[in-house]
């Protein structure tokens, strides 16, 4: 009789999946310890009674997982075109990075969000090629970097500008120039409405041509295309480049005074705070004019010949307790990495490589207004 009631018991406990509380599973004790790994069983579906251990989706609520299911399982292998699944410790959606729930090697593995299948180590390559061919790119810029200091700290660390040398032509490059000639056409108080004229717009359209002439966005467009997020005709994809990046949307208050451009290459104003400013030739004009207190750096990315500097900034006495600027590069690199990134990684960090292979990043924002998708904003970080 007593041998009868361990039977029945244990078949009970069998058929039941589990036990309470976070206690070794029935099978873990019968079966005992071997084979207790997840290694190539992850995602089988049902019980495996031959193992003292699970590696299926549901082993977390029956609290029957092997010890190393999520570091094991923590992976999008074979998951890519799965749907959210709550029983996984980690998803493999489009939007998981919005819920940051993405499984570690979802970029690897499933590419980003966006509609392309965009792996980490094609952003790197490609950005790693785009500032190795970035002609227009300012030699010879001599900073003066000082002391460091950190985001929150008001204390001047750097009694010096931070550039103490520009070559005299760094400036008449075409695509510089071309930029440097949008720097009149905007209020940096993103509390008025732009006035855009015909003149204006003929130099929006000078800039753009000017960019797109380049190997840097022609590389970068075609790497759209291949992946399926840009229109293979460049008219097209120039009027695309124009709302992203010079459309006009409102931050609020209803007024449309702010763009993507403006608030990247130029920064803005919004009563006693700072927004954006991640353009290292308005820095340095700012500078010169006595309107920017470089306070002293954060961080230094040397990237080759460009370099990204993580810092607090005032500009007109306006205190920003952390901000970043890329020093040298061209307006079409930072055009084009960063609406790669935009389109591949939009609202994440985009991984990308300098031209000496040192790893950076650019963090892109989305900003959707009036039914179309605008850069919010964009700048480098590590």
């Amino acid at each position: 009789m007593m041998k009868f009631l361990t039977l029945v018991t244990i078949c009970v406990v069998m058929m039941s999946g589990s036990l309470v509380d976070a206690k070794p599973s029935f099978r873990q004790l019968v079966l005992g310890k071997a084979d207790d790994s997840c290694v190539g069983r992850c995602g089988i579906a049902g019980t495996d009674l031959t193992k003292p251990c699970q590696c299926n989706p549901s082993c977390q609520q029956y609290n029957d997982c092997c010890a190393d299911f999520l570091p094991t399982c923590n992976t999008c292998e074979g998951r890519c075109t799965a749907g959210y699944d709550s029983k996984w410790p980690c998803q493999c959606t489009p939007e998981c990075s919005s819920y940051n729930n993405c499984c570690p090697d979802k970029p690897d593995l499933c590419g980003g969000t966006g509609g392309g299948a965009v792996t980490d180590a094609e952003l790197r390559a490609l950005s790693q090629q785009l500032h190795i061919d970035d002609v227009n790119a300012v030699q010879g810029i001599v900073l003066n970097m000082q002391s460091t200091t950190t985001s929150g700290s008001t204390t001047d660390k750097a009694p010096l500008p931070l550039f103490s040398s520009v070559p005299a032509d760094a400036f008449s490059g075409p695509t510089i120039s071309a930029l440097l000639a949008l720097f009149d056409n905007y209020d940096e108080n993103v509390k008025v409405t732009e006035d855009v004229t015909p003149e204006e717009i003929a130099e929006d359209n000078a800039f753009l041509d000017a960019i797109l002439a380049t190997s840097v966005m022609q590389q970068a467009h075609q790497f759209l295309v291949s992946k399926g997020l840009a229109d293979a005709d460049i008219a097209v994809f120039k009027e695309y480049l124009r709302q992203i990046w010079l459309g006009q949307y409102n931050r609020g208050g209803g007024i449309e005074g702010s763009s993507g451009l403006e608030h990247v290459f130029l920064g803005e104003k919004n009563g006693n705070s700072i927004s954006g400013y991640h353009g290292w030739i308005k820095f340095y004009q700012d500078e010169l004019a006595g309107r920017m207190n470089y306070l002293g750096y954060m961080a230094k990315i040397d990237l080759g010949v460009s370099s990204v500097i993580e810092m607090p900034m005032n500009w007109d006495g306006i205190y920003k307790s952390i901000s970043s600027i890329s020093v040298s590069g061209s307006p079409e690199i930072e055009l084009a990495v960063a609406t790669v990134c935009f389109l591949a990684r939009p609202n994440s960090k985009c991984p990308l490589q300098g031209a000496d292979g040192t790893a950076y990043a650019y963090q892109t924002y989305t900003l959707d207004y009036n039914g179309n998708t605008y850069v919010g904003s964009a700048y480098p970080t590590y």
